[in-house]
């Protein structure tokens, strides 16, 4: 077996920790966390706006890491973050705590842990099925978003939402360091490797051979590419959609009187985002990556457009359909992508800097889904505008051209 796919493994297990917890764990702990503290759901989402805008600081600084340091003791750094993080989080005795405590180990392990990582060190090691390589990867979050929500929902019946993310902090430095530590290397060469074995077949987005190319740009240069902003644009807007969607779910759950169901809708997205990370991931290595992420884009669109019309419960499961086959289709192909026009050798420095153009964008999602429903009590008007956002995404992604950079 080539030692690749240990790589795969590592950032896969990564990202089941890391977005399984924050993205598909925490809408479980808004109300409870609400209640707790005797605060707005507004005020609940505090914490995730402080944790992008601190990443428009971190993630360039670990995107030159990336390219320039060890991404294996990056990603070890990211593990302790994270276990000790939630550790720290459960001792929180106020919503300013928590949300000080959380916007700082949210961004420093979704940085250490997420894509900026794990896409560059797996595109390292892939070329030829990078995509597959990508999509694999990123599955993590999917069987995150599947296992984790159960976690989260019997942690909190049983013992509370405290102990429940002490015991996942815990499990974190047991499970994932040690994992990271051991079997996570930097390069092919590592090993005494030339590359993937496969690299001789190229594919209609890849030329073998590339582990090292493409140009080695500075933050400056990299910002002066129009193809930069046309796919950071793009991103940007999908991931401000899907985020504000995904954080205020539980809340909107709970507002149809379906709090009981908000793990099954989870699960159900977390399950289709599975399948669209394995379909898309394929597919980036056969067809053109615009049209993927054109894909993603009006999928995500529908799954949206149908939670605007509060419907029954049914039909909320084919939006959760919709919304995970979008939201596995990002990530594989947003890496792809940035392969294909960049290279890799700015790859980290590239994912970096384009990282917090996302963040600027993302970073009103989830404040003012919760504060349209503050004012209107309800979610329908944070929907529509989330439509309205995901069309803006669509007409960004238009001009880019996908051609190597000279």
């Amino acid at each position: 077996m080539y030692y690749g796919w240990l790589i795969v493994a590592g950032a896969f297990i990564a990202q089941f920790f890391v977005t399984g917890f924050f993205t598909y764990g925490f809408p479980l702990m808004v109300v409870p966390v609400q209640l707790e503290f005797d605060v707005t759901r507004t005020e609940v989402m505090y914490g995730i706006t402080w944790a992008t805008a601190l990443g428009l600081v971190v993630a360039p600084l670990i995107g030159i890491l990336a390219d320039k340091w060890s991404i294996k003791n990056l990603m070890a750094i990211g593990a302790v973050t994270l276990g000790l993080g939630l550790i720290f989080l459960s001792k929180s005795e106020s919503i300013l705590q928590f949300s000080l405590l959380f916007a700082l180990f949210i961004c420093l392990s979704n940085n250490l842990l997420g894509p900026l990582t794990g896409s560059t060190v797996v595109s390292r090691w892939f070329s030829a099925s990078r995509g597959k390589a990508l999509g694999i990867a990123a599955v993590g979050t999917s069987v995150g978003g599947l296992v984790i929500p159960y976690m989260v929902d019997l942690g909190i019946a049983n013992i509370g939402w405290r102990d429940m993310i002490f015991y996942f902090g815990v499990i974190v430095l047991i499970i994932l360091l040690p994992y990271l530590l051991i079997a996570v290397r930097d390069f092919p060469s590592d090993k005494g490797l030339m590359g993937e074995p496969q690299a001789a077949e190229v594919t209609s987005n890849q030329t073998a051979g590339e582990a090292l190319d493409g140009p080695d740009l500075s933050a400056r240069e990299i910002l002066a590419i129009p193809a930069f902003w046309f796919i950071g644009a793009t991103l940007g807007f999908l991931f401000m959609s899907q985020t504000g969607v995904l954080t205020n779910i539980g809340a909107y759950m709970a507002g149809e009187g379906l709090a009981d169901k908000t793990k099954l809708f989870i699960q159900t997205l977390a399950g289709m985002g599975l399948i669209g990370k394995l379909l898309f991931g394929y597919a980036a290595d056969r067809i053109n990556l615009k049209f993927g992420l054109w894909a993603a884009i009006v999928l995500a669109s529908i799954g949206v457009a149908i939670l605007a019309s509060q419907p029954a419960f049914t039909y909320m499961l084919v939006a959760a359909v919709f919304l995970g086959l979008a939201t596995g289709g990002m990530l594989p192909v947003w890496g792809a992508i940035i392969a294909v026009i960049f290279g890799m050798k700015s790859y980290g420095r590239v994912m970096g800097t384009m990282m917090p153009v996302i963040a600027v964008m993302v970073m009103p999602g989830p404040i003012i889904g919760a504060k349209l429903f503050d004012i209107y009590g309800n979610y329908v008007n944070s929907f529509y505008l989330f439509i309205a956002v995901l069309s803006l995404a669509f007409i960004c992604l238009i001009p880019l051209k996908l051609k190597r950079l000279d």
